[in-house]
C-alpha cells in the first residue's frame, strides 16, 4: 500500500513540502512498556530490545547516534555498535578522528538508539574508555580486507584535496601488501572505545501520543543496582 504521508508530498512542489512539514503525522501503535516488562537489569532490557531490532530493521538495527561534547559546543554523528555486555557497549573509530579527540578532552558522552518498525527509541548516558589493544586486534582482524584499507589510509575527520587522493592511497597500500606478502596490522591510531552506561532510558511509542519513558538510574543504596522511573511522554 502506497505511504499517504509520500503519496500527498509526491503531488506537491518543493515549497509546498517545506511548508508542510507539520502535517507530516503518524500514529505509533507499539505494545505497552510496563515496569514488569522492564525489569529490574537495563542490560538485559537492551537485549531484548536489540534482538527484536535486529529482526524487524530494514537496516543496520546496530547505528546509533554517539553524541559528544567540545568546550564550547555539542557534536553528534551516527556510528555502529560493535559489542555489549556486562562492561559496556563498544564502537571503533580513529583516535585521531573529531570524535575521539573529544571524548580524550571529555569521556562523558551520550547515545541515542532509532528503532522505528517498533516504534521505540533508546537513550543512554554514560564513560567512554578506549578498549585494549588486545581487543581492538581481534576486532580488526575479523574485519573485511577493504575496511581495513580504508581504515589504515584515511586521516579521519582531516580536509583532503580530493576522492581520487584517497582513492590512490588505498590502490597503494593495496599494491603495497600484494607485493610484500604481509599481512595489514592495525594501525595505533585506529581503535574501539568502551561506554559504561550510568543512565539508560527506554522509550515505546503508544497511541495518542501518551508514550511509555521507563528510566534506570543507579540504585546509591545498593552497588551495582538499577532503580526505576516512570516518566511523563
Amino acid at each position: 500500500m502506497l505511504n499517504p504521508i509520500k503519496s500527498w508530498f509526491s503531488k506537491r512542489d518543493v515549497q509546498s513540502w517545506r511548508t508542510a512539514v507539520a502535517a507530516m503525522r503518524r500514529e505509533y501503535t507499539g505494545e505497552p512498556l510496563t515496569e514488569e516488562a522492564a525489569g529490574a537489569n537495563p542490560l538485559e532490557l537492551f537485549e531484548r530490545w536489540y534482538a527484536e531490532a535486529a529482526e524487524q530493521s530494514l537496516f543496520d538495527a546496530n547505528a546509533f547516534v554517539l553524541s559528544t561534547v567540545s568546550e564550547n559546543r555539542p557534536h553528534a554523528r551516527v556510528v555502529l555498535l560493535k559489542g555489549f555486555d556486562e562492561r559496556g557497549l563498544v564502537f571503533y573509530t580513529n583516535y585521531e578522528s573529531d570524535k575521539a579527540r573529544q571524548i580524550d578532552a571529555n569521556p562523558e558522552v551520550a547515545l541515542t538508539f532509532n528503532w522505528p518498525e517498533s516504534f521505540r527509541q533508546l537513550r543512554i548516558e554514560g564513560t567512554a574508555s578506549r578498549i585494549s589493544g588486545a581487543e581492538s586486534d581481534a576486532y580488526f582482524n575479523a574485519r573485511p580486507a577493504e575496511s581495513n584499507l580504508s581504515a589504515v589510509i584515511s586521516p579521519q575527520s582531516r580536509p583532503v584535496e580530493s576522492r581520487q587522493w584517497l582513492e590512490e592511497k588505498q590502490e597503494a597500500l593495496k599494491t603495497e601488501l600484494q607485493v610484500s606478502g604481509k599481512p595489514l596490522e592495525r594501525p595505533a591510531n585506529w581503535g574501539g572505545y568502551r561506554i559504561m552506561p550510568k543512565y539508560w532510558e527506554f522509550w515505546q511509542g503508544r497511541t495518542g501520543r501518551l508514550h511509555d519513558r521507563i528510566a534506570f538510574i543507579p540504585d546509591a543504596s545498593r552497588p551495582n543496582t538499577w532503580k526505576t522511573q516512570r516518566l511523563a511522554p
